[in-house]
């Protein structure tokens, strides 16, 4: 694709397309039945498929319009499972994480009581696979990755079940303090350690204390490999990070991802040097 892909842009690129051939044509003639989840399935679907007729990319045009008809249908129309596709194979214990996390959802009553904010995350997360399956356009993969995380905050705050009132917790301070966490990866991975869980939990958590919360998620490398190499690491490391605490709780719209690769060493070595303590990434809280 040429466009950064979000729903919201497809839909107003896709109104420009007329008379479209394939399989799109087809689809978006239908007359969609079944439930409230199907018929907002099919709508997103159609839009992506115009959205990937209008660029050329007739193939994925055709996979998306497949998938709106079999949802115009009233039939189950499941996600992509990223097993199935050639995703990169750093990136697939956190779509494969992604994936449960989405199927989860599905199983549970969320089609009737979260039915627009399911169907996006779906959508969004086929969007994610057919990107990362390409694996060339990083803006476009954080697009559709960014609106499938932000459809299952919405998920999530729908499908929150009213708690009986909580004793008052005690007063807090008017100002915390910043703080930070630090979590080790393995070498050349966006695999944490051991142990690396209850120190995001710690993080999400300590979100709380903020009225206004700044979250900051920066990756890092070791010096070996090149520059350009540990710059993309780097990323990819912020970008587990990220997914995983925002799997915990943690509001994506606090968030603000940086990435430094080789810079900013924990430890300063000279060029070439492999280094626990430099495969890292940290979240910090703080008062915006």
């Amino acid at each position: 694709m040429k466009n950064v892909i979000t729903l919201a842009v497809l839909g107003a690129a896709s109104m420009a397309l007329a008379a479209c051939g394939g399989k799109l044509g087809e689809a978006e003639h239908l007359d969609a039945t079944g439930s409230a989840f199907n018929k907002a399935l099919y709508a997103d679907y159609i839009t992506l498929s115009k959205g990937e007729y209008g660029e050329g990319d007739y193939t994925d045009s055709d996979r998306f319009a497949e998938k709106a008809m079999v949802a115009a249908s009233g039939a189950t129309v499941g996600p992509y499972d990223p097993r199935n596709w050639k995703i990169p194979t750093d990136r697939q214990s956190v779509m494969n994480g992604a994936h449960g996390r989405l199927l989860q959802a599905l199983s549970t009553t969320a089609p009737q009581k979260a039915t627009a904010q399911l169907a996006r995350a779906q959508t969004s997360f086929d969007c994610w696979v057919q990107e990362q399956e390409e694996n060339f356009q990083p803006d476009h993969i954080a697009a559709c990755r960014d609106a499938f995380i932000a459809a299952m905050a919405e998920v999530d705050k729908a499908m929150m079940v009213a708690k009986p009132a909580a004793p008052a917790p005690a007063p807090k301070p008017a100002m915390a303090e910043a703080k930070s966490w630090e979590i080790l990866f393995q070498f050349d991975s966006t695999k944490m350690l051991p142990g690396s869980d209850s120190k995001i939990k710690e993080a999400v958590g300590y979100v709380s204390n903020f009225k206004r919360p700044r979250v900051t998620i920066a990756g890092y490398t070791d010096t070996s490999g090149s520059a350009a190499y540990n710059k993309e690491l780097s990323t990819r490391r912020s970008e587990a990070l990220a997914v995983m605490a925002m799997d915990m709780g943690l509001d994506p719209k606090n968030v603000i991802m940086r990435s430094y690769g080789e810079d900013r060493l924990g430890v300063p070595t000279a060029d070439g040097v492999k280094n626990q303590k430099n495969r890292r990434a940290v979240i910090t809280i703080e008062s915006k």
